[in-house]
C-alpha cells in the first residue's frame, strides 16, 4: 500500500527552513469516531486558512476521507492509505507500519497522532491528542476489552509523546492525574468552530419567538425570522404553540437524558405545552430514555428525533427557548459552543469542562433536578431585555473560540516540539547570534 503522490498547495520555501508535521489520520473513519473528526478536521481547516511560512503539513488519511473532506485533501500534501478503515485489525497493522514507512519516506521531523493512541512503531518526535479521558474516567461505558486496550495504549502513548494536545483546562488536569504527565508537556488546544453562523437577522427571533410570561404558552408564535423552511418536528411544535428546548446528544450515559426527564416532567406541571426536543442516535441507554418517557407520560411532549441533518439541527437551533446540555462529562462541550454561535440560550452542567465554555449564570449541577426544573423555568418567564443580555453573552464567548486561536496553539505546539529536536524555527535566532 504506497501513498498516494502529494499534490500541495502550500507555499514553497526552503526545506531546511520550514518543519515538516505528519498528522496521522488513519484513526479517523468519517461518519464513525463522532465529536473527534469534527474538532479535528476544524482545527484542520483553521491551519489551512492561514498556514504558517516555516511549517509543511502533511495528511495520512483512509481512502473515504478523501471524499468526505475534499477541502482538506486539497489544502494539503495528502497521502492515502488504500482500506476504508471498516476492517480495524488490518487499519491498526497499516497504522503500525505503513504509516512509519510514510513518516521516513517524507522525512517528517514531527508526527502528530490526532486520535488519542501512538503506534508502537513512530519514528520523528511526537505530538499527541487526547480528546478526553473517558475510557479511565467512565470505564463503566466500555467492553471490558475496549477499557484494558485503551487503558494499556493511552499509559504508553502518553508516555511516548514530547507534547499532549488537550481541549481544556479539564482534559489537562484528568491527563495529569490519570496518566501521570507533567504539565509543561501539556498544550491546550481549544476546539472552534469552523465558521460563525450569521444571526444577526435574528435577534428579533430569540427575543421574542420564545418568550412567555403564563403558565399557558402563546399559542402563535408571533415572528419568525429564520429563513430555513421548518423542519417537520418544530411545525408540529409551533402549529401546537409549543416553545421548546434542545438537547443534541446521543443516549450515553454521562449524557444525563434521565435526570433531564425527570426535571422536565417537574416543569411540565406549571407549563404543560412545553415540549423537549432529543436529537442524536440511539446509545446505550436508548431503552432506559425511551421507557423513563413512557413512565412519566411525556410521550407526546418529548419528540425523539434520532439524528437529523445538519440543516435539520439548525433550523431546531433557531425555534429552541434554550439548548439543554446536562451531561455529566464533557472534554470540552462543542454542542454548547455552536448553541451561543447561533444565538441560543444554554443551560449547562457544571462539571466536566462545560464551565470553561460557557458563563457561571448558565451553569446548573447536573444531578439536582429541582435547579434544573428551574432554570428551564426561568428561560421561559425571561424578560426580552434580559435574553437579548444572555444572548448577546453567548455571542461573544463564542466569539473568543476563534479558528485563528485554534491555529496559533496547534502550530505552537507543532514548533515547541520542533525546537526541542534542534530544528530552528523561522524567524528564531540561533544561539551563537
Amino acid at each position: 500500500m504506497s501513498p498516494q503522490s502529494p499534490q500541495s498547495t502550500q507555499s514553497t520555501q526552503a526545506n531546511s527552513e520550514r518543519t515538516r508535521v505528519l498528522v496521522n489520520l488513519t484513526w479517523l473513519v468519517p461518519g464513525v469516531v463522532g465529536g473527534s473528526e469534527e474538532s479535528t478536521t476544524d482545527a484542520l481547516r483553521a491551519l489551512a486558512a492561514d498556514l504558517p511560512a516555516d511549517l509543511e503539513i502533511h495528511l495520512a488519511v483512509l481512502q473515504p476521507f478523501v471524499s468526505a473532506h475534499p477541502d482538506l485533501v486539497e489544502s494539503f500534501s495528502c497521502h492515502v492509505l488504500a482500506t476504508s478503515g471498516s476492517n480495524k485489525f488490518a487499519r491498526v497493522l497499516a497504522e503500525q507500519t505503513w504509516l512509519a514507512r510514510l513518516s521516513r519516506k517524507i522525512d517528517a521531523q514531527v508526527v502528530h497522532h490526532a486520535g488519542g493512541v501512538v503506534p508502537l512503531l513512530h519514528p520523528g518526535r511526537v505530538v499527541l491528542t487526547i480528546h478526553d479521558l473517558q475510557p479511565l474516567d467512565l470505564s463503566q461505558n466500555f467492553s471490558t476489552t475496549k477499557r484494558l486496550y485503551l487503558r494499556l495504549m493511552l499509559g504508553r502513548s502518553a508516555k511516548a509523546a514530547d507534547v499532549i494536545c488537550v481541549p481544556s483546562e479539564f482534559t489537562s488536569q484528568r491527563v495529569i492525574a490519570l496518566l501521570g504527565v507533567d504539565q509543561k508537556r501539556i498544550r491546550i488546544v481549544p476546539w472552534c468552530l469552523r465558521a460563525m453562523p450569521d444571526v444577526t437577522g435574528s435577534s428579533a427571533h430569540a427575543t421574542t419567538h420564545h418568550t412567555t410570561h403564563s403558565t399557558t404558552p402563546a399559542s402563535t408564535h408571533s415572528e419568525q425570522s429564520d429563513s430555513l423552511e421548518p423542519s417537520a418536528v418544530r411545525a408540529k411544535l409551533e402549529q401546537r404553540g409549543s416553545p421548546y428546548f434542545l438537547y443534541p446528544a446521543v443516549t450515553y450515559p454521562h449524557k444525563n437524558h434521565l435526570m433531564l426527564l425527570d426535571a422536565f416532567a417537574v416543569l411540565r406541571q406549571s407549563y404543560p405545552q412545553t415540549s423537549l426536543v432529543l436529537t442524536g442516535a440511539a446509545g446505550p441507554m436508548e431503552e432506559s430514555v425511551q421507557k423513563r418517557i413512557g413512565q412519566l407520560d411525556l410521550q407526546e411532549a418529548v419528540q425523539r428525533t434520532g439524528r437529523v441533518s445538519a440543516a435539520e439541527l439548525e433550523d431546531l437551533y433557531a425555534g429552541a427557548s434554550a439548548v439543554v446540555l446536562p451531561s455529566l462529562y464533557e472534554g470540552f462541550g462543542l454542542p454548547a459552543l455552536e448553541a451561543m454561535a447561533r444565538g441560543c440560550l444554554v443551560i449547562g452542567s457544571d462539571r466536566g469542562s462545560l464551565p470553561e465554555v460557557l458563563a457561571a449564570q448558565d451553569l446548573v449541577d447536573p444531578e439536582d433536578l429541582t435547579a434544573w426544573a428551574a432554570a428551564m423555568q426561568a428561560v421561559l418567564v425571561m424578560s426580552d431585555s434580559q435574553r437579548a443580555t444572555r444572548r448577546e453573552a453567548g455571542l461573544s464567548r463564542a466569539a473568543a473560540f476563534s479558528p485563528a486561536r485554534t491555529a496559533a496553539a496547534l502550530c505552537d505546539s507543532y514548533r515547541s516540539v520542533a525546537v526541542a529536536s534542534g530544528r530552528r524555527a523561522v524567524g528564531e535566532a540561533s544561539d551563537d547570534t
